[in-house]
C-alpha cells in the first residue's frame, strides 16, 4: 500500500484494549487484522491503541512507591507512556506487514481537553490533523486516553479512557461506527471471568450500557457512551482475537436496557455517618473522574471507591472502610437496582447466584462452580519500570 491512496469512504476506527497486547505477538495479530480490513474494505483506518496489559498499573505502582502526592502534570507524563509505546510497536508491526502507518502522538489526535492533567475532560475533537495523516497513509495509529490542553501539552483523559478517544475520533472523521475490541465476547450480562453462565448481548441501548458503566461494570467508558449518543456513532463491542461475521459482538445504540450483574471487585467499601455526607463525597469523586457507587447496607450509607485511587484520602477522612468486602449489584430490566455485600472470597459464587435469578437456566444446565481464569498481564509491561516489587507498607493504603 502506498502513500497518496485516495480514500474510498469514511475511515474505519478500531480500538484495541491492552489485552490484545498481552505479548509481542499481539501487535503482529492486530497488524494483520488491520491489513485485512483495509484491503477488504478499501477504506483508510485509524487504530486507537491502549497500553499493553498491566503497564499503566505498574507505572502507577512505581509512582506511588516514590511519592505520596505527585503533581498531576508529572503523573500524566508518566502514565501516558504506556500508550505511546503501544503506538510505536504497532506502527512497526504494520510496517513489517508492508503497510505504511503513521504513528501519532496526542497532538495528532485532534482531541482537546481541559482540567487536571491526569484526569482531564474531553471538550472537543477536530478531524484536521488525522485527516491530513490519512491523506498520505492508509493507516494512522493513535494513543488511547490522551489529548492536549489549550497550551498543547499532553494530558490524560483518566484511566481506561481509550474508548472515549476512539469514539471522539470516529465522530470527528464522520465514521458511523466505532469498533471496540477487548478480551470478552462483547457486552455481557456479568463478568465472564467470574460468571461462566454470562450471556453476550447482541445489542443494547446507549442508556443500558451507560447504566452498567455507571454501576461499575467494565464494559464501555461512560464518557464514550455519552459522546457516541450525542454524535450518533454506533458502537460495536467485539472480542479479540476476533470472531468472524459482521454481527459478532454487541451493537450499542438501539436495543434493550441493562439486565446484568456487576461485581465491584476492584473497589473498596467505605461507610459514612449520613446519606448527605456520602452524596457530597460521591459528587466530589465523580468530578475527579472516579467511578463510584452509592448504596445502603445494614443501616449504613456506603460508597465504593476504586482501590488504590490517588488523591482520595482527603475526601474519606470522615469515613471508615469495611475491610475485605465486595459489592455485588444486580441491574433489573425494569430499572430496579439491588445491592449485596459479601466477603471477597464469596464474590464469584454470589455473582453466579444473582445471575441465575436474573437469567434462570433450564433445570440441570448449570454446572459446578468454575474457578475464574486469571486475566493476562503482559510480561513486557515492566519494560519501563522493571519487575514488580511489593510496595512499602506506608504506601499500600490510599494516598
Amino acid at each position: 500500500m502506498t502513500a497518496g491512496r485516495p480514500p474510498e469512504g469514511p475511515p474505519l476506527v478500531l480500538k484495541f484494549g491492552g489485552s490484545a497486547f498481552a505479548d509481542l505477538d499481539g501487535y503482529h495479530l492486530v497488524a494483520r487484522y488491520a491489513v485485512r480490513r483495509v484491503t477488504d474494505e478499501k477504506r483508510p483506518l485509524v487504530v486507537v491503541a491502549s497500553a499493553m496489559s498491566g503497564t499503566t498499573g505498574r507505572l502507577q505502582q512505581t509512582l506511588d512507591a516514590l511519592v505520596d502526592a505527585p503533581p498531576a502534570d508529572a503523573a500524566a507524563m508518566l502514565l501516558t507512556t504506556g500508550e505511546t509505546v503501544s503506538v510505536a510497536l504497532l506502527a512497526a508491526a504494520l510496517d513489517a506487514e508492508g503497510v505504511m502507518a503513521r504513528p501519532l502522538q496526542a497532538a495528532g489526535t485532534g482531541l482537546l481537553a481541559e482540567g487536571p492533567d491526569d484526569r482531564a475532560g474531553l471538550v472537543s475533537a477536530g478531524p484536521g490533523t488525522l485527516a491530513e495523516a490519512l491523506a498520505d497513509c492508509p493507516v494512522a495509529v493513535v494513543p488511547g486516553g490522551q489529548a492536549v490542553d489549550a497550551d498543547g501539552r499532553t494530558v490524560m483523559l483518566g484511566r481506561n479512557s481509550s474508548d472515549l478517544s476512539a469514539v471522539a475520533v470516529a465522530a470527528a472523521l464522520g465514521a458511523g461506527t466505532c469498533e471496540l475490541f477487548s478480551d470478552v465476547p462483547g457486552v455481557c450480562t456479568a463478568d465472564p471471568y467470574l460468571v461462566p453462565e454470562a450471556r453476550t448481548l447482541s445489542r443494547i441501548s446507549y442508556e443500558g450500557v451507560r447504566r452498567m458503566s455507571r454501576h461499575g461494570a467494565k464494559v464501555v467508558h461512560e464518557g464514550a457512551v455519552d459522546w457516541a449518543e450525542r454524535e450518533g456513532v454506533r458502537l460495536l463491542c467485539r472480542p479479540f482475537p476476533w470472531c468472524e461475521g459482521p454481527d459478532s459482538g454487541t451493537a450499542v445504540g438501539t436495543g434493550p436496557e441493562a439486565a446484568a450483574v456487576v461485581v465491584h471487585k476492584n473497589s473498596d467499601v467505605w461507610c459514612f455517618r449520613s446519606g448527605p455526607e456520602r452524596r457530597a463525597v460521591a459528587g466530589q469523586l465523580w468530578a475527579e473522574g472516579l467511578a463510584v457507587a452509592e448504596f445502603d447496607t445494614a443501616g449504613e450509607a456506603c460508597l465504593t471507591v476504586p482501590t488504590g485511587a490517588r488523591g482520595v484520602a482527603r475526601h474519606l477522612r470522615a469515613a471508615h472502610r469495611l475491610d475485605d468486602l465486595c459489592l455485588i449489584t444486580t441491574l433489573w430490566p425494569d430499572g430496579r437496582t439491588e445491592h449485596t455485600v459479601v466477603p471477597h472470597p464469596e464474590a464469584a459464587a454470589e455473582a453466579r447466584r444473582c445471575h441465575a435469578l436474573l437469567y434462570p437456566d433450564p433445570e440441570g444446565t448449570r454446572g459446578p462452580p468454575v474457578p475464574p481464569p486469571a486475566k493476562a498481564r503482559s510480561p513486557h509491561s515492566d519494560v519501563l519500570v522493571g519487575p514488580a516489587r511489593p510496595l512499602p507498607t506506608e504506601n499500600r493504603q490510599l494516598n
